[in-house]
């Protein structure tokens, strides 16, 4: 059995506030994929420019279907002229849950 991949992904928007429809519709789009486990986004409190995404997939190849898709591909097109600059991203394997 493979393992789960999780991936933070952290970014800063410019026009962040006409993001939110957007990334709606890629979070559904998202989750009802194979493998797809969780989808999140989080805004940070106090700079509201900053946002990270966290998300499960049941397996890399998973993950790899989901970014190489039309519908990332066209969610990418949207959302990348906002980046203020790349996003940080972090592939991960889970140590503890919420024992």
């Amino acid at each position: 059995m493979s393992k789960q991949l999780y991936l933070v992904a952290k970014f800063e928007l410019d026009n962040a506030d006409n993001f939110a429809p957007i990334f709606a519709k890629h979070a559904a789009d998202s989750r009802r994929k194979e493998g797809c486990l969780f989808f999140y986004l989080i805004r940070d409190r106090e700079d509201p420019s900053q946002f990270a995404t966290m998300e499960c997939w049941d397996t890399y190849a998973d993950f790899e279907a989901h970014v190489a898709d039309a519908e990332h591909d066209a969610f990418f097109k949207q959302i990348k002229p906002l980046f203020r600059k790349d996003p940080e991203v972090m592939e991960a394997d889970l140590l503890m849950g919420m024992e």
